[in-house]
């Protein structure tokens, strides 16, 4: 009885090996191309998160034209704040380079704006600085940009 059981079982793992061999599914090149068609472009949802004592996090929309200028907006909040306040945003898309300014943002009580430049070379995300300056006052903020 063993011996059946272990020829049934050997039958068994052999006749999945060779179906999923069979089956249809995306190639290689298929989930390249794919890769690149997401990474062609930043139109849609983003996430933005920073890390440290207060940190922050970005919920926007970008828009990007044929010449690769883009703008969007969206709502930053930092983790101390009461409330997320209105944003908007205009850079480029270079590919791989982008390069985003940040308008509205209020951090630590003040009225800053936020520099952004990273490589978009994976789907995982942008990671960079996200410089903010006012008159008399800066500070980098790491940061991780995620298209939805």
């Amino acid at each position: 009885m063993n011996v059946i059981r272990t020829v049934s079982l050997r039958a068994a793992v052999l006749g999945s090996l060779l179906l999923a061999a069979c089956s249809v599914g995306p190639t290689e090149e298929d989930i390249n191309r794919a890769l690149e068609d997401i990474l062609a472009s930043v139109n849609g949802e983003w996430t933005g998160s920073s890390t440290g004592t207060n940190p922050v996090t970005l919920a926007f929309t970008l828009s990007q034209a044929g010449n690769g200028a883009v703008t969007g907006s969206g709502t930053m909040k930092e983790t101390n704040a009461v409330a997320s306040v209105p944003i908007t945003i205009a850079g480029s898309y270079q590919r791989p380079a982008l390069t985003l300014t940040f308008s509205g943002m209020v951090y630590e009580g003040k009225t800053v704006e936020g520099s952004f430049q990273g490589n978009y070379t994976t789907v995982g995300g942008v990671g960079g600085s996200l410089q903010l300056t006012a008159p008399g006052y800066s500070k980098a903020l790491p940061v991780l940009l995620q298209e939805k």
